[in-house]
């Protein structure tokens, strides 16, 4: 009998175990619905390391469309806005558009991972942003890069947390 209760504590530990360590699955909408908040630092060729942060309020319109409002604030700038209009295409796959891009934005998600690629109205940088959804379901890592001609002109790295 001990050997019995001996052998199901090692399964539920190595069953604990192998749960923490599975990555979750990220839900796009679920988590920009409501208020999230960026900090970040930004690195563009030849510049000083700057912060940008990005406070986000997001939800459905009337067209059932998610719609994200950011209000950007990059160091030594005035304060701007951004719109993100979205839709699914496919499991786990978005399109629309975002004020500051020329052309449509496209989002795909694998796990807990999004890739959203879009080309930048200003300059015509190629943007490839990965957001990774962490282990606590509240705080995603960013990782933005920003090529023209194949050359990386910038870079932000940080965090998003959900605040509600």
């Amino acid at each position: 009998m001990r050997l019995v209760g001996t052998v199901a504590l090692a399964l539920l530990v190595a069953s604990s175990a192998h749960a923490a360590a599975e990555k979750p699955k990220l839900d796009m909408l679920g988590f920009f619905a409501g208020n999230t908040h960026a900090d970040n630092v930004m690195k563009i060729a030849l510049q000083e390391t700057k912060t940008l942060t990005v406070d986000s309020i997001g939800g459905r319109n009337k067209e059932g469309e998610f719609v994200l409002i950011d209000t950007v604030h990059e160091q030594d700038k005035p304060v701007r806005t951004r719109t993100w209009v979205m839709h699914a295409v496919g499991d786990n796959h978005f399109t629309g558009f975002l004020s500051d891009a020329k052309g449509p934005v496209d989002v795909v998600i694998s796990g807990n991972t999004a890739t959203i690629r879009y080309t930048m109205k200003d300059g015509g940088l190629k943007i490839v942003q990965r957001l990774e959804l962490q282990a606590d379901g509240k705080t995603m890592s960013n990782h933005v890069e920003a090529k023209k001609f194949g050359l990386k002109f910038g870079r932000v790295d940080g965090t998003v947390r959900k605040l509600d």
